[in-house]
C-alpha cells in the first residue's frame, strides 16, 4: 500500500541514503519517493492473515513470504515497493538481506485512499517482474479477493471468490485459500456516529 502523500524527484543513490534518515517508510517510483500511508488495523489483520495462510501453504518449499518490512526491487528501472505481504521462491533472494527482487506471488490490501495507485502504475510495474504469476487484491470492506494469474503467453487472467464460505483458488501454484481464513478475526467495526440530539426549546 503507497500513497504519493509527498514527492521528491531524485536519484535511486540520493533516494537510499536520503531513506535512511526518514522516520517513515517510502517507495521509488518513476524517479520519486512515495511515503507509504498508515494502514488501518482492519488492513494490518488481512494482511496478517494473508501471510500466514500463505506461508502454511508453501510450507515445505523453498519459498518464503514476507510482509511490508522487506521492500521489493524491480531490477529493470531500480524501482523499490513496500508490498503488503509477497512470496519469492528465487534461490538468490535468500541470500539477499536488504531487499528481495523474484517475487512468485505478491498481495495487496486495497485501501480507499491507494487503490487506483495499487491498481493502476503499481500493479503495471509488478507485471514487469519476469517471474511473478499471480497478484492478489483483498478487499477491506467485504470477504472479497480478485486474483490475476499470468499465462504461459503472458496474458493476465482475473478470478475472483466472495463471502467468508468461498475458496479462492490459485492456479499458478495449485492450491487453495479459504477466504474464511482471510478474514478472520478482524477488529469490530467503527461504530456510527451519534447525530447531535436536537437541544430542548426554550421555556417561556
Amino acid at each position: 500500500m503507497g500513497l504519493p502523500a509527498a514527492k521528491h524527484t531524485m536519484t535511486l543513490e540520493d533516494f537510499l541514503a536520503w531513506e535512511a534518515a526518514q522516520p517513515e517508510r517510502w517507495e521509488f517510483f518513476n524517479g520519486e519517493a512515495f511515503m507509504m500511508a498508515g494502514g488501518s488495523d482492519v488492513h494490518n489483520a488481512i494482511s496478517l492473515n494473508t501471510a500466514f495462510g500463505l506461508r502454511a501453504a508453501f510450507s515445505g518449499t523453498r519459498c518464503n513470504v514476507f510482509m511490508s518490512d522487506v521492500r521489493l526491487r524491480l531490477a529493470e528501472s531500480d524501482d523499490l515497493f513496500y508490498p503488503d505481504v509477497f512470496v519469492t521462491c528465487a534461490d538468490a533472494d535468500r541470500a539477499r538481506r536488504q531487499l528481495k527482487e523474484e517475487p512468485a506471488l505478491i498481495a495487496e490490501v486495497l485501501s480507499p485512499s491507494t487503490e487506483a495507485y495499487d491498481r493502476g502504475d503499481k500493479f503495471a510495474a509488478y507485471r514487469r517482474f519476469p517471474g511473478l504469476k499471480t497478484v492478489l487484491f483483498l478487499s477491506q470492506d467485504r470477504a472479497h479477493v480478485e486474483c490475476f494469474t499470468r499465462e504461459e503467453g503472458g496474458r493476465w487472467i482475473l478470478s475472483e471468490a466472495s463471502g467468508e464460505t468461498a475458496r479462492l483458488a490459485l492456479p499458478a501454484f495449485g492450491f487453495e485459500l479459504a477466504l474464511a481464513d482471510l478474514y478472520r478475526d478482524l477488529p469490530d467495526a467503527a461504530p456510527e456516529p451519534q447525530a447531535n440530539p436536537t437541544p430542548p426549546s426554550p421555556t417561556a
